[in-house]
């Protein structure tokens, strides 16, 4: 397995020929096949809860919504080629559009994942740091749906033929109807720290490129220079064999989790869980880690400790356990409330029980005005209900004691008789009334008299008020959802 995914690298370094195989960075694969947990969960932006969309996750297996580093320190595994990496990397789930027929989970082939810690002529970066307990960070945007000038993150995608041609976009790419060694995409953290914590209505605010020129941490922005980190680099790739001849070469049949059927979409999280000192060791200024991309069992073994590697069994073994319903297989819409939205605006929030998505800055009203609608339609269908018990109560008093009205028949013995049925109208003030009229025979001309009782409910007044928060519509990063 080593050898072929070694030989991939080759073939994409020889494609690549900027690509230096070698400098201050090492890489490693985590596991072959499935990842290791496929849930709605989002630790970083979603903390004790269900998240929006699906996520596809691989590290500490120690995984729960809520999870901190001290409870990734108690991982009984991890996916993650070094064992001292606890840490989470995850990513959302990517499905093929099924031609109509339900959205089909594409597996995961493996992922690659780089530390690099030099400076932009592949030096060592001097005073890299380790990352801190409980450091979370994201890259991309999962909002986006069209190509991002910037991308800071360097996100693309590419269809690696089984002779390993490649047709790459930045975007989901098309031309082919097969990818013989997968689809891939890949992507870079941010690594310059203001020194903040993440802020799930902020996800990015806190970390920076280093694109200030310079070296070490100089190259980081001003507002940026509490830590430089190393820089994480992954490769993602992915297993369409299985969708083969069932799109054309003008299709684009790819959906990323949260109704992205572009994939600029494409983002990716990570959460510290890396045992103390391992990572500040492995990035030194002397003594570094530094086999590059072609780090196999023996250059890590030499870098982490022959006791510190996992084998291919120990990864394959790592699992999570599922904290909500499982939400995997071939699903009828995307978990969550997840419309497609294709841009090229930014996609927007979705909510409701139909699953709509709602202009920016209008998400905070709209919420207050469904809550304040359900609310109103509970205090609404309890007093309609009230008064249709009393009416019910009253039409089976009325035959008692209003015998007379029908002296000839009576509704039991008369198969024509007509059943007391309870009409609505509205009063000049607006409000509802309930009317029932006693049974009558419709063929008898006997009848004299006829009961009509009015039941009046009380009037039921709603008013919502709903304000979007302050500045909701200008920064984009509050809506952001991972």
């Amino acid at each position: 397995m080593h050898s072929n995914n070694l030989a991939i690298v080759a073939a994409l370094a020889a494609a690549a020929s900027a690509f230096d195989c070698n400098g201050p960075y090492f890489s490693f694969y985590n596991r072959h096949g499935p990842a290791m947990s496929s849930q709605r969960l989002d630790p970083a932006l979603f903390p004790g809860k269900q998240s929006p969309h699906m996520h596809d996750f691989d590290g500490g297996n120690a995984l729960t919504p809520d999870v901190s580093f001290e409870g990734l320190q108690g991982s009984e595994c991890t996916t993650a080629r070094i064992k001292p990496d606890n840490s989470l990397y995850w990513r959302p789930a990517l499905y093929w559009n099924g031609n109509g027929t339900g959205f089909y989970p594409v597996p995961n082939s493996f992922l690659k994942v780089y530390y690099k810690f030099g400076d932009n002529d592949n030096v060592k970066a001097k005073n890299i740091s380790e990352f801190p307990e409980d450091f979370s960070m994201i890259a991309g945007d999962t909002f986006r749906r069209s190509e991002d000038e910037k991308n800071e993150a360097g996100i693309d995608w590419t269809c690696i033929a089984e002779d390993y041609s490649r047709i790459t976009a930045k975007g989901f790419p098309t031309g082919f109807t097969s990818c013989g060694q997968g689809l891939t995409t890949q992507l870079t953290f941010p690594s310059c720290w203001n020194g903040n914590a993440i802020n799930p209505a902020k996800p990015d605010a806190h970390m920076a490129y280093p694109t200030a020129g310079g070296s070490g941490i100089d190259a980081c922005p001003k507002d940026f220079q509490a830590a430089r980190f190393p820089a994480i680099f992954i490769e993602f790739w992915w297993d369409v064999s299985a969708f083969d001849g069932q799109y054309s070469a003008n299709d684009n049949p790819w959906v990323l989790a949260q109704g992205d059927p572009t994939g600029f979409g494409m983002h990716a999280d990570f959460k510290n869980g890396w045992k103390k000192g391992v990572l500040a060791k492995a990035t030194s200024d002397d003594g570094y880690c530094n086999c590059g991309c072609g780090c196999g069992d023996d250059q890590m073994r030499q870098c982490f400790g022959v006791e510190n590697v996992n084998n291919d069994a120990d990864i394959a073994n790592c699992s999570a356990k599922s904290v909500f319903p499982s939400e995997t297989g071939v699903v009828q819409k995307l978990p969550g409330c997840n419309p497609i939205q294709d841009g090229p605006e930014e996609a927007t929030m979705a909510s409701g029980p139909d699953c709509t998505a709602v202009a920016p800055g209008a998400g905070n009203a709209t919420s207050a005005v469904a809550s304040a609608t359900s609310a109103a339609a509970s205090v609404i269908s309890s007093a309609v209900s009230q008064a249709i018990g009393a009416v019910s109560n009253i039409v089976a008093t009325i035959a008692d004691v209003e015998p007379t009205a029908i002296p000839e028949s009576s509704p039991e013995s008369s198969p024509n008789a007509t059943p007391a049925t309870p009409s609505v109208s509205q009063s000049r003030h607006g409000h509802h009334q309930y009317h029932t009229t006693a049974p009558v025979d419709a063929e008898s001309s006997e009848c004299t008299s006829a009961a009509t009782v009015t039941v009046t409910p009380p009037p039921v007044t709603v008013t919502v008020t709903a304000t979007a928060a302050g500045g909701y519509a200008v920064d984009r990063r509050r809506r952001r959802q991972n």
